[in-house]
């Protein structure tokens, strides 16, 4: 009880020390870096508005904001226990021009446990370029695949001879040199950066090249800054009809939009009415031109080349330009192989990226259109 009222009286004495000013302005600092300010500011200021005009309907506005503030401070609790627990010891550098990527010439390895029990160890090599190994016999052939995009692409959750580009350089019978310059959290942007900047040199002799790109639906939100990772990745904007690399998502100004949208994200109760996750079809075009412009770019480097495009088709209409677009050049849509989800996808809670198993499905089907 003595705490207590030493709080109370805290809170009392600060609560007569804060002006209408202040308020203001912690309601404006409070959108960019933490909505709990707003909450708590809004409920102190009619609060004051109530003491001063004893109208109760303040009152009861300072009570609803305190409860936002008690409800998302409630939803911030995790009540849920997994059983899995992955322990990682990745490590990144930072390109100056595409962005985040594995520390080079690094063996990663990461563990997963179930209920203390290591069930799954991978391990991910990473070459001197500061891209995932795809163990070719030779890296110098003039027939070249090259692979971009995500995690499913980098072979998140698998070993290095269990990926997609490993298994299809064996499909190819090591005919082909193959490149793997996916990561986890990439879309097609920091490939994209990685050709307007030349950094090629380890498919430098390549001339008859396939350019396989893996594409699932958040790869879109990823290309506009729209998630909470890769703020250390090439921003991309349209001007006259052309696209320009302006810095990272992490430069200002844009990064107070990225604290903004990282503000909104962490509040349950704005997670009920607005997902700052969600994509338009600004950031629908700003992707098609990023492909666009990788493909007019490739054919400028490598001697006519081919693309093919992976699709996880999710059926949504604000992605249906992105759709037809793939669909007018080669590809492989995974909803049509008819592969069991158990298959897809690994089942472990928190990852769920495709299995060794997939990759080899996919090898296969890579394998019909390349030869």
């Amino acid at each position: 009880m003595k705490y207590l009222n030493i709080i109370i009286k805290l809170f009392l004495y600060l609560y007569s020390r804060i002006t209408l000013n202040l308020l203001i302005l912690t309601i404006i600092i409070g959108f960019i870096f933490n909505l709990y300010l707003i909450y708590f500011s809004f409920f102190l200021l009619f609060l004051k508005i109530f003491l001063k005009k004893k109208n109760f309907f303040y009152l009861i506005v300072s009570y609803i904001f305190l409860g936002f503030l008690l409800f998302d401070l409630y939803s911030k609790q995790d009540f849920t226990k997994s059983d899995y627990k992955t322990i990682s010891n990745i490590e990144y550098d930072v390109n100056q021009h595409f962005g985040y990527q594995p520390k080079k010439n690094s063996i990663l390895k990461e563990r997963v446990f179930f209920k203390e029990k290591l069930i799954h160890e991978f391990n991910y090599s990473i070459n001197k370029h500061g891209h995932r190994e795809t163990l070719n016999k030779s890296n110098n052939l003039e027939n070249c695949v090259i692979f971009h995009g995500g995690s499913f692409t980098f072979g998140q959750s698998v070993n290095d001879d269990e990926t997609l580009p490993y298994y299809t350089s064996k499909k190819l019978n090591d005919k082909y040199s193959v490149f793997n310059f996916a990561f986890n959290g990439y879309g097609p942007h920091q490939f994209l950066s990685k050709i307007e900047n030349n950094y090629f040199g380890e498919a430098k002799n390549c001339k008859k090249v396939f350019i396989v790109y893996q594409f699932i639906n958040d790869h879109v939100g990823r290309t506009v800054g729209r998630r909470s990772w890769g703020d250390k990745s090439p921003r991309y904007s349209i001007k006259d009809g052309k696209i320009y690399q302006k810095g990272f998502f992490s430069d200002y100004p844009y990064k107070l939009i990225m604290k903004f949208r990282k503000n909104m994200r962490n509040s349950k109760l704005i997670s009920i009415f607005y997902d700052v996750e969600n994509v338009n079809k600004k950031d629908v075009e700003i992707f098609l031109i990023i492909l666009k412009r990788i493909e007019d770019l490739s054919k400028k480097i490598f001697n006519e080349p081919e693309f093919i495009y992976i699709i996880w088709n999710e059926e949504k209409k604000i992605y249906n330009k992105i759709y037809d677009f793939l669909d007018k050049n080669q590809n492989i849509n995974i909803n049509e192989l008819n592969i069991s989800n158990k298959i897809k996808k690994n089942n472990i809670p928190g990852d769920n990226h495709p299995t060794s198993e997939f990759n080899f499905i996919i090898a296969k089907e890579l394998l019909k259109i390349i030869n």
